[in-house]
């Protein structure tokens, strides 16, 4: 057997044994030792094996049982102390406020503190006492009917002032809404101051307008006769009186333009006719040819003037008129020329002549003519 061989018992009693793994047993007992652990990780320390040297092959050695070494309990892990913790500190209980007692209130106290408020001394309070006796509660007078009533009549008033609103609001409403019924008027050719309707043909007419004439007028004014028919036929008051005139005038008379007339001027009333032609060569003719029956014809609308009345203080003597021609005769009016029929006096009794050369006036006198042609230098239409 080699004795040479290295045993295991020799190999553990030279050199302690390696440690490559550290663990928590180690540190404590470095710990215990006075010691500090090695916190560096441990590293595996690196060795070359040595080279085996070929020997001659040898018998094996004789195996030598090893005892195994005796198993040492462990030892309790010693717990590592902590650092003390700081105390939480614990807020000491408030203490209850002592509950104030309540002052009793009393009469006494409350007239302490009124008087304190309004600063008030005792002669005052004396004198404030003294008249509340003095004075007894009076009684209300009733209230006065007066008050109603005149609120009632109010009530009343404004009651009818809405009734009337709502009937002038509905008459309004429904009047606007009522269809307009037009009805074309008579015009006339000059500024009229009054207006009268007549009817009848003829004789009838002829009467009418005598009776309009005898209906006062005030000075240098106008009445304006229209047929009561005017509206519904194209006659007019001229054409209506049938007074014998020529055709070739008649033919020539538009009604529209025409019309007849009172007009006060002069100091008297009389009827006028202004007539609108068409031809003023024919109805001139016309006129001629109708002087010889014109003062008859229109005899009852021109009646004969009275004779004058001459008075004197001295002895009547006879006196013979001038002789007046007693037909038509030319004349100048306002410069117009006109055909003037004079009595034995030389009283107009007649006259016509033209504004224009459409306008045809027949009048009693100058002044009636003078008028109307005046009032046809500033015509305007009229409803």
């Amino acid at each position: 057997m080699d004795t040479n061989a290295a045993t295991p018992t020799a190999a553990s009693d030279a050199d302690p044994p390696k440690k490559y793994i550290r663990t928590f047993e180690g540190d404590i007992q470095t710990l215990k030792e006075g010691g500090v652990p090695d916190l560096a990780l441990l590293k595996e320390s690196e060795h070359t094996e040595p080279k085996t040297v070929e020997h001659p092959a040898a018998p094996p050695p004789p195996v030598v049982p090893v005892p195994a070494p005796p198993l040492e309990p462990k030892p309790e892990p010693v717990p590592i102390p902590l650092p003390p913790s700081k105390p939480v500190p614990v807020p000491a209980p408030q203490k209850p406020e002592p509950v104030k007692p309540v002052p009793l209130q009393t009469y006494e106290g409350d007239f302490s503190d009124r008087m304190k408020d309004t600063h008030a001394s005792m002669a005052t309070v004396l004198a404030a006492e003294q008249d509340s006796a003095t004075g007894a509660p009076r009684p209300t007078p009733p209230k006065s009917a007066q008050g109603g009533r005149v609120y009632i009549i109010i009530g009343v008033l404004l009651l009818i002032f809405g009734i009337g609103g709502a009937y002038y609001a509905y008459t309004r409403y429904t009047t606007a809404l009522a269809p307009v019924d037009i009805q074309s008027s008579v015009s006339a050719p000059i500024f009229v101051d009054d207006r009268e309707q007549i009817s009848g043909t003829g004789s009838l007419l002829s009467q009418a307008i005598k009776q309009s004439v005898a209906r006062p007028l005030a000075a240098n004014t106008v009445r304006l006769l229209s047929l009561a028919s005017a509206t519904t036929s194209n006659d007019s008051v001229f054409s209506a009186l049938r007074s014998g005139a020529p055709d070739m005038l008649v033919r020539n008379v538009n009604t529209r333009g025409s019309m007849a007339g009172v007009v006060s001027a002069g100091g008297s009333q009389s009827p006028f006719f202004i007539l609108s032609v068409a031809s003023y060569s024919d109805t001139f003719a016309g006129m001629l040819s109708w002087e010889p029956l014109l003062v008859e014809d229109m005899e009852t609308l021109y009646p004969p003037r009275t004779p004058p009345v001459v008075s004197t203080t001295t002895v009547a003597t006879t006196t013979i008129p001038t002789a007046v021609p007693r037909n038509f005769r030319d004349e100048i009016v306002s410069n117009h020329d006109v055909r003037v029929y004079r009595d034995a006096f030389g009283q107009s009794i007649l006259l016509y002549g033209y504004w224009n050369k459409t306008t045809l006036v027949i009048a009693r006198d100058s002044s009636a003519f003078i008028e109307i042609i005046n009032r046809l230098a500033t015509s305007r239409t009229a409803p």
